[in-house]
C-alpha cells in the first residue's frame, strides 16, 4: 500500500501540539521518494498556502464589540486583541507551529530532490520548496521577530532559522541580517528555476518569487530594490487590475478566486475572530468611514450588520476564506512607495491615480492632485490601508512605519468601557514565542515589557 505522505507529514505536526523542535517519530518512515510524491507534498495547499492570523487580529484593521470579544473561542485571541503582555496563556500557537510546519515540509522536499536525477520538473519543484521556505520564514518574522533595522540587524536576534529537516536539531534565534539574507537567497534561487507562471496560483512561480522579494525589500527599507522587483510583476501580461465597477456589490463574495490580481494564493489561518459569520467583528469604523462617495471599495468590502457595523466580505478567495496571499494591488502600492521615497513623486502620483481609477465609479472619480513635495507618501499609505484591509498587511506596515517619526501611528480600541492604546514604540509589536517551544528549544523569550 502506498503511503499518503501529505497525510503522514500533516500528522507529524498537527496544530502545534508540540514544540517544533520536540522529538519526533523516525523521519525515515515518512519521507517521499519520487517526483510524484514531492509534487503531492507541495500541492497540499491546506498546509502550505496559509499565513498567520494574529497580525490581523492585533492591528487596527478590525473592530470587535465587547460581546464579540467575550465570545472569542480562545484566551489567546482575547489577549492579542487587547495587546496583553502574555498572549498564549500557556497554549500552543498555530501561527508559530503551522509556519514551521511549512518550513519542515519544504526542507524535506529539498532533501529528497537532491537525491533525484535532475530534470526540469525536479528544478521547478526545488524552486517551489525554496519559495515556501522563504515565505514561511518571512511571515513568521512579521509576527515573532523584531523589526529589521540595517544599523543593528547584525546584533538583533529574531527567530530560529531552519535550513534543514533535522527535526532534533536545536536552533538558536538568528541575527536579523543573517535571517533576511537567507530569505532573499532562497527567493533568488527560486526565481532562477521556477516557471514564469503556474497553472495553479497556489503554486509558486517567478512572479510570486519577485512579488515576495518586493515585500521583503520594502520591510528592509531597500526601496529601489523593492521597486525593481515590483516592476517585473506589474509588467507581466497575465496580471491586471480589476475594474471594480464591473463587479456585483450585492454578491456575498464579490471577488472571484484566482482573479486577475492574485499573484500567489494563500489564506489567513482560521480563528473565531476571522469567521465571516461573526457579526461582532467589523471593519474598523475609521477605515470604513474614510471611503468617499463613489469609492467602490466601500460597497464591495462592507457587509452591513444589524448591530450597526460592517463586516468584511472583500477577500480575494471567492469564498469565506480570508485572503492572505500576494495581490497585484499590493505590488502597485510597493511601487508607489518606492517611487516616492526615491525622489520620483510625480510618477508615484500618476501610478496612484491609475490605480484608484479602477476602484471608483467612473462618473465620480477625479484625479488626485496632491502636492508632490509634501504629503504624497501619507496619501499612498492611507490608500494602501483602505485597499488591503483585512489581509494582515497593515500589521506589517505598522511595525516598519512606526520607526519613522513622520509616519508612526498610535492605535487604540474601546474595550469594556475603557480606551486602550498601543504606542508606536511598544515592544508588544513583537508577539511572544509560545511556551511549548521554549520548553523544547531553550531560547530567550521575547521582551514585551514597555
Amino acid at each position: 500500500m502506498k503511503i499518503n505522505y501529505v497525510y503522514m507529514l500533516t500528522l507529524f505536526l498537527i496544530w502545534g501540539c508540540e514544540g517544533f523542535l520536540d522529538e519526533r517519530p523516525n523521519k525515515s518512515i515518512l519521507i517521499p521518494t519520487t517526483v510524484a510524491d514531492i509534487r503531492a507534498l507541495l500541492d497540499n495547499d491546506s498546509d502550505l498556502n496559509v499565513v498567520p492570523g494574529f497580525g490581523l487580529l492585533s492591528s487596527d484593521d478590525l473592530w470587535i464589540t465587547d460581546d464579540g470579544w467575550a465570545s472569542l473561542s480562545t484566551p489567546a485571541e482575547q489577549n492579542a486583541y487587547i495587546w496583553e503582555k502574555d498572549i498564549w496563556a500557556g497554549a500552543e500557537s498555530a501561527d508559530w507551529s503551522r509556519m514551521y510546519h511549512q518550513i519542515f515540509i519544504a526542507n524535506v522536499a529539498l532533501d529528497q530532490l537532491d537525491r533525484l536525477s535532475q530534470s526540469q520538473e525536479v528544478e521547478s519543484l526545488r524552486g517551489e520548496a525554496l519559495f515556501h521556505r522563504a515565505h514561511a520564514h518571512f511571515m513568521l518574522a512579521q509576527i515573532f521577530s523584531p523589526v529589521y533595522h540595517p544599523e543593528n540587524a547584525s546584533s538583533t536576534f529574531g527567530i530560529p532559522l531552519r535550513m534543514n529537516s533535522e527535526i532534533l536539531e536545536r536552533s538558536p534565534r538568528a541575527e536579523l541580517d543573517a535571517f533576511y539574507e537567507a530569505v532573499l537567497q532562497d527567493l533568488e534561487e527560486a526565481y532562477s528555476i521556477l516557471p514564469e507562471t503556474q497553472q495553479l496560483k497556489t503554486r509558486p512561480s517567478k512572479l510570486s518569487a519577485k512579488a515576495l522579494e518586493a515585500r521583503v525589500h520594502l520591510v528592509m527599507g531597500n526601496y529601489e530594490l523593492a521597486g525593481s522587483a515590483a516592476d517585473l510583476v506589474m509588467g507581466n501580461p497575465t496580471l491586471s487590475l480589476m475594474d471594480y465597477s464591473s463587479l456585483d456589490s450585492t454578491a456575498r463574495y464579490p471577488f472571484a478566486k484566482y482573479n486577475s490580481e492574485v499573484v500567489f494564493h494563500s489564506v489567513i489561518l482560521s480563528y473565531s475572530f476571522s469567521g465571516v459569520g461573526n457579526v461582532n467583528v467589523w471593519i474598523n469604523p475609521d477605515i470604513y468611514g474614510s471611503y468617499e462617495e463613489g469609492d467602490l471599495r466601500k460597497v464591495l468590502y462592507g457587509l452591513k450588520r444589524a448591530n450597526g457595523g460592517f463586516s468584511f466580505k472583500g477577500q480575494y478567495t471567492g469564498n469565506f476564506g480570508r485572503f492572505g496571499g500576494i495581490g497585484l494591488d499590493e505590488i502597485y502600492f510597493i511601487k508607489m512607495e518606492s517611487l516616492t521615497r526615491t525622489g520620483q513623486a510625480t510618477a508615484a502620483l500618476d501610478l496612484l491615480n491609475e490605480f484608484l481609477e479602477t476602484r471608483f465609479d467612473e462618473e465620480k472619480f477625479t484625479l488626485l492632485d496632491v502636492d508632490v513635495t509634501q504629503g504624497l507618501l501619507e496619501v499612498i499609505l492611507e490608500e494602501k490601508r483602505k485597499s488591503l484591509v483585512y489581509r494582515g498587511i497593515n500589521w506589517i506596515d505598522l511595525r516598519r512605519l512606526n520607526q519613522d517619526e513622520d509616519l508612526k501611528r498610535l492605535i487604540s480600541r474601546e474595550w469594556m468601557g475603557e480606551k486602550i492604546e498601543l504606542n508606536s514604540g511598544s515592544k508588544k509589536y513583537v508577539l511572544p514565542i509560545p511556551q511549548n517551544e521554549l520548553n523544547s528549544n531553550p531560547i530567550t523569550q521575547t521582551d514585551r515589557v514597555d
